[in-house]
């Protein structure tokens, strides 16, 4: 019952926000389940039995006024619409059961924690659909049933009569654009994996116009996915138990190993020595500060001309992405990140510099974890020379990092400490991903510059942390920060 409670929960708010972890609807009840059929009360039984969340079945009215489940307008060539409950009662389906009155269907479920997708079907005539709809929200209602019902449709009449008397969330079955949908009504879009495909931007103006998406019917592992990549709210399914396999996997709290360092230009150690270690820490993403390209620097001796995020991904067999924040003669010096993981996108967002000194950017990547969940990592190095425009710049990057709604880590040299106006506000805002002890001068850390920070907050577990060791021959003046957390996909 709390499993109930909380799918219903969700829906009554469905308008706002949409689940993280997709629901699974047992396409006309979990049918190919051993004894069962389509639209069956067995389908019923088994769906709820397995724990999917919802099954979705359809809903006709015969030519006296009865109402029964059944998906095709006929059983073994009986009309439903044009036949009598006299004849109906006694056609089977392929598991031997009679063609289920929606009677007994509700009096199965209501005893159920299932939750019901009832679909009406459209009728040949318009007048039938003015009959049924009615009865059908009225016995959803005496079953004790109406919390726990939400309504699709392919017929606009039944549509517009649902969205006006039944007080529930109404799917649209049609592949109308998101605006349409929302002009006419409708809870959420309910529309074949295809359409969704031929419109890529369509989940994203739904989500954004706090309209779930619902996607059928998929079977396959490789369509299933790609609805739970893609964000989709419901998956409708003849295989549940597949799909509820491919989101516990895709959803699995899953460790990251996380780092950060600042290279100090590169002035201290060989590609060489700073890719080793890198590598040693074997991370997952790392954020890297004071990061030259092609740059002459005098002082980087060997290092000197060289591009270091190319140099340190080939080293380190990383992907590498290069955020700049100051043209050099002949390069650029600015901040990078290396990644196991491919990026979907990077971007590169220019920090509030009140004062017109050093310029400072975030880098951020989004990227595929496995190929299948989205997260976002970054990297920055704020001012230095003023607390205060820290603090800005601290205000400015939580917004960015949290704005696509999945799991996001950033760090870099803060350049201020944990008493800092910058640090206190990162830390209230997001989970303190790294220790507490000094990163700064690596021969005798006095002060931590260096910091880890995931949003949100309660979606990260701090499972391990350390610094590299202080040490007179260290790589850099700052000492590398390296932390093991782990990730629940599901909050």
């Amino acid at each position: 019952m709390k499993r109930f409670l909380a799918i219903f929960s969700m829906l009554a708010v469905m308008a706002s926000a949409m689940a993280s972890v997709p629901q699974i609807v047992a396409h006309r009840g979990y049918h190919r389940a051993p004894g069962s059929a389509e639209n069956s009360i067995r389908a019923l039984v088994k769906a709820d039995s397995i724990g999917a969340e919802w099954c979705e079945f359809d809903v006709w009215i015969s030519a006296d006024g009865e109402l029964y489940v059944n998906h095709n307008a006929d059983v073994n060539g009986v009309v439903l619409e044009t036949s009598n409950s006299a004849t109906l009662d006694t056609c089977h389906l392929r598991n031997g059961e009679v063609v289920p009155r929606l009677n007994d269907f509700l009096d199965v479920a209501k005893n159920l924690n299932i939750g019901l997708v009832l679909e009406v079907k459209p009728h040949q005539d318009n007048k039938r659909e003015d009959v049924a709809v009615p009865q059908i929200i009225k016995m959803v209602a005496e079953k004790g049933l109406t919390d726990r019902t939400m309504y699709i449709t392919f017929s606009r009449h039944a549509f517009d009569i649902l969205v006006k008397e039944s007080g529930r969330p109404v799917q649209y079955l049609n592949g109308v654009s998101p605006q349409v949908l929302e002009e006419i009504g409708g809870a959420g879009a309910d529309y074949h994996i295809n359409i969704y495909r031929k419109n890529p931007g369509w989940i994203e103006e739904l989500h954004r116009r706090g309209l779930p998406v619902n996607i059928w019917t998929v079977d396959s592992e490789a369509d299933i996915q790609w609805c739970i990549d893609h964000g989709a709210d419901y998956i409708t399914t003849n295989e549940p138990e597949l799909a509820q396999r491919l989101v516990a996997r895709s959803f699995a709290p899953r460790k990251l190993k996380v780092m950060s360092y600042n290279l100090r230009f590169g002035e201290r150690a060989s590609m060489d020595r700073l890719a080793e270690e890198i590598k040693a820490q074997d991370p997952d993403f790392v954020a890297l500060q004071e990061v030259d390209v092609n740059f002459p620097r005098v002082a980087a001796g060997e290092n000197a001309g060289l591009h270091y995020v190319n140099e340190l991904a080939q080293r380190t067999g990383m992907f590498g992405y290069y955020g700049r924040t100051l043209n050099l003669r002949d390069g650029y010096y600015g901040i990078a990140i290396l990644s196991k993981h491919p990026a979907v996108s990077v971007e590169s967002f220019e920090l509030p510099n009140p004062k017109a000194v050093e310029p400072r950017v975030l880098l951020k990547g989004k990227f595929e974890l496995n190929g299948h969940k989205p997260f976002v990592f970054a990297s920055t190095h704020f001012d230095y020379t003023d607390p205060a425009t820290a603090a800005l710049q601290a205000e400015y990057i939580v917004p960015i990092l949290t704005a696509d709604g999945i799991p996001a880590i950033v760090g870099g040299d803060f350049n201020t400490s944990p008493k800092d106006d910058a640090i206190i506000y990162l830390s209230e805002q997001g989970a303190v991903l790294s220790g507490t002890n000094p990163t700064f001068p690596a021969d005798a850390p006095r002060t931590k510059l260096d910091h880890l920070f995931g949003f949100p907050k309660a979606v990260f577990t701090l499972d391990e942390t350390a610094e590299g060791p202080a040490s007179a021959e260290a790589a850099s003046d700052h000492l590398p920060i390296i932390s093991t957390v782990t990730v629940d996909f599901t909050k």
